[in-house]
């Protein structure tokens, strides 16, 4: 139905960084009548290649090379085109957009979110180059001309989302608006917008957030969606008015789940019934059929007993889950799995810490993946306390919490984890000279930096695929928390692995594939460099024919043999 100019140029296919970053796994988008197709068309061409080669290959040429349009920070980014073509075949409609590429012009760089609206109304969001300022546009699809309907700016940074939901035509008197989600009161809410884009209100409000729209029934007026209503440790299902009466204090929502933990709630067409996904620490995955009236039993549909033997078997103990403050007074949740008392005496006790600390990731939650974390439950069995702390920066708490880390990768995030360890030594759970920590990916990074740091407290540390130096990671991702590296080369330095190394007193294990094409063995290997020149000890886990996390089963195997005999080593 359409064709590509050359090689470089795609249609229909999401770019790199739309998948990696901006959860858009798409480039093509079906119109709800099924007449049209919008889709994208990814130019490429003034992207430099990054070239990975298969070092553990038997074989040259270029069936042991791969070649990726690699954007890195502060270089362009793909051009990026929106098309409408008829379902039956026929020319393209072009949009009036285009985004990304050399020409500098930031204020339209990233093409986010497609949607379609009724009577073939076609919408895109997009984002500025410091992703700022969002825009909605809404198109002509005969003619491509664009209309703007909703701007949303913020200091921080705007947060992409999928709660856009356009309204039907002819049903209520705000017929042909939409739902929007904004963070602009620093939690992210629903209001409405009507045909214009004009906010009419808030759906939602309050010190929490939503997570996402899982159903709209305009007949009756109300919009389900999944919240933090009940703490940030949570998640369930919540019913509001569509239409408030913005003329009195806006009702709370309705909780229609039970049961403390994490719901996940799919509707049925009908709006008379819901699935209810639920889990929590004390609690493995369960599967219920609950009415979306009341959130009453209809009929359970699958349930695990802890009684299973498997189950048994693994004497899994949920941890405990516990508040701190950070040095600002921000409360911070971390969770404490403990060796066996009656085993390995009281405390304290050798301690590893489990880090994330990156934005979008809520690692201290109560959750039944929690409970299984495997290789914090096979610690503990070993007689080592493993601690886990979501610092200022991270998910699921609002945006002034999550905006701590911008300019800031490498410190606030650091320091938080060094409190944590503060406070397991203060508490007399932690053993003086015996902490450690691991993590993988932005957990890599922060194991790294944070035992260079602070190299006084931390005893040793697992790094796995870290980004040692964020010039060297993608742009929409480090753009975003740390803004262009030519705006702030010292923020750039100072977060740095490398700018630390000189301080680096306990012991370092890095784990790394060498064909990772998301993080790239290069950040290892610079980090190497500066060890070598800061004449710094480190031990190396390579793995030839793997990418960002080893994936076939042998090598995870062999990883964790290594990793624990490095910690039971060096801790």
């Amino acid at each position: 139905m359409t064709l590509a100019f050359h090689v470089l140029q795609t249609h229909g296919l999401a770019e790199y960084i739309a998948q990696e970053e901006m959860d858009r796994k798409t480039g093509y988008w079906w119109s709800l009548d099924s007449k049209f197709i919008a889709f994208t068309q990814v130019d490429s061409s003034e992207i430099p290649r990054f070239r990975i080669m298969h070092q553990g290959k038997s074989s040259v040429g270029s069936e042991a090379q791969e070649d990726h349009a690699y954007p890195f920070a502060g270089a362009s980014n793909v051009k990026v085109r929106l098309g409408v073509v008829s379902a039956a075949g026929g020319p393209v409609s072009w949009m009036d957009l285009q985004c990304g590429g050399t020409d500098q012009n930031y204020d339209e760089e990233y093409l986010a979110r497609v949607n379609w609206m009724h009577g073939n109304i076609l919408t895109a969001q997009v984002l500025n180059r410091s992703q700022t300022k969002l825009k909605v546009l809404k198109f002509d699809i005969k003619t491509g001309q664009r209309k703007v309907i909703l701007v949303e700016e913020l200091d921080s940074w705007v947060n992409l989302h999928d709660c856009f939901t356009p309204l039907d035509k002819g049903v209520t008197k705000y017929s042909g608006g939409f739902i929007w989600a904004s963070e602009k009161t620093g939690f992210r809410h629903l209001y409405l917008h009507d045909i214009n884009g004009t906010c009419l209100g808030p759906i939602t409000e309050g010190d929490w957030m939503v997570e996402q729209i899982v159903g709209v029934n305009e007949a009756s007026g109300q919009v389900y969606f999944t919240g933090t209503l009940d703490g940030p440790l949570e998640s369930h299902l919540y019913c509001a008015k569509l239409y408030p009466d913005w003329n009195h204090t806006l009702e709370a929502p309705v909780k229609l789940t039970n049961g403390k933990g994490k719901h996940v709630a799919v509707l049925d067409h009908n709006m008379r019934n819901f699935v209810d996904f639920h889990d929590s620490l004390d609690s493995p995955p369960r599967i219920l059929l609950c009415s979306l009236q009341d959130g009453s039993l209809v009929l359970p549909l699958y349930e695990q007993p802890l009684t299973v033997p498997r189950i048994k078997r693994l004497q899994l103990e949920p941890p405990d889950i516990v508040q701190i403050q950070a040095n600002d007074g921000t409360v911070l949740y971390g969770a404490l799995y403990k060796p066996d008392e009656s085993r390995y005496g009281p405390p304290p006790y050798k301690t590893l810490i489990s880090v994330y600390g990156g934005p979008c990731v809520q690692l201290v939650c109560d959750s039944w993946i929690n409970t299984v974390d495997m290789r914090a439950q096979y610690l503990r069995s070993k007689g080592i306390l493993v601690w886990k702390l979501d610092n200022r920066g991270t998910a699921r708490r609002g945006l002034k919490f999550e905006a701590s880390i911008k300019h800031n990768c490498g410190r606030i995030d650091a320091e938080d984890q060094l409190t944590g360890a503060e406070w397991l030594i203060k508490q007399g759970l932690a053993k003086v000279g015996h902490i450690g920590l691991y993590g993988w990916s932005y957990g890599g990074y922060l194991s790294a930096i944070t035992l260079a740091r602070f190299p006084d407290v931390f005893q040793c540390a697992v790094s796995g695929a870290p980004v040692t130096s964020w010039d060297g990671y993608d742009t929409f991702y480090t753009e975003k928390y740390m803004g262009l590296p030519s705006e702030d080369p010292v923020g750039y330095e100072y977060s740095s692995v490398m700018h630390h190394v000189h301080k680096m007193k306990g012991k370092l294990l890095l784990v790394h594939g060498m064909i990772d094409e998301n993080v790239h063995f290069r950040h290892t290997a610079r980090l190497i460099n500066a060890l070598v020149a800061a004449r710094k000890p480190y031990e190396i886990l390579i793995f030839p024919d793997e990418r960002h996390m080893p994936r076939r089963h042998r090598d995870r195997i062999y990883m964790e043999e290594r990793i624990w005999e490095f910690i039971e080593r060096t801790l």
